[in-house]
């Protein structure tokens, strides 16, 4: 899907780089094989997403999207952040162990599943939303903020 505002396209890019990530831990898994340094890099990209892509959707996306008439999304996503993060807790202190404990697995699958689903739902629903909301000028401020 191609998006028009900037915002749009770099929330996007970030949701693509987050599939092949995870599709790799899942792959990685699903083997058998336990790549110790895949998965601190998982832990490591899911604290940075959590700690700066969740937070600005939160505080500056989802406040615009029910200003808009669209806080039903807003609030979905604002709990499956939740359980995301709740997941990713138990993930990352999990991650760290190697050789790995044998609910390292589980976990991870259940976040990749979580985290699928949910980009799946800010593709088709947050990215429109914001493309159809957005003025030039929003996005560029909102872009701003993001980088900062």
């Amino acid at each position: 899907m191609t998006f028009d505002r900037a915002i749009s396209r770099q929330l996007h890019e970030e949701h693509a780089a987050t599939l092949a990530l995870w599709g790799r831990v899942e792959q990685s898994l699903a083997s058998g094989a336990h790549d110790a340094a895949l998965m601190r890099e998982a832990a490591a990209a899911l604290a940075g997403e959590i700690e700066r892509h969740f937070e600005f959707e939160e505080t500056q996306l989802f406040p615009r999207l029910a200003a808009a008439g669209e806080g039903d999304i807003a609030e979905l996503l604002t709990e499956e952040h939740a359980a995301i993060r709740a997941a990713a807790a138990r993930f990352m202190a999990l991650a760290r162990d190697d050789p790995p404990r044998p609910e390292l697995r589980p976990v991870a699958f259940e976040l990749a599943e979580r985290l699928v689903s949910h980009v799946q739902k800010e593709e088709m629903a947050l990215l429109p939303a914001l493309d159809d909301l957005l003025d030039a000028h929003a996005d560029r401020e909102l872009q701003l903020a993001y980088a900062s």
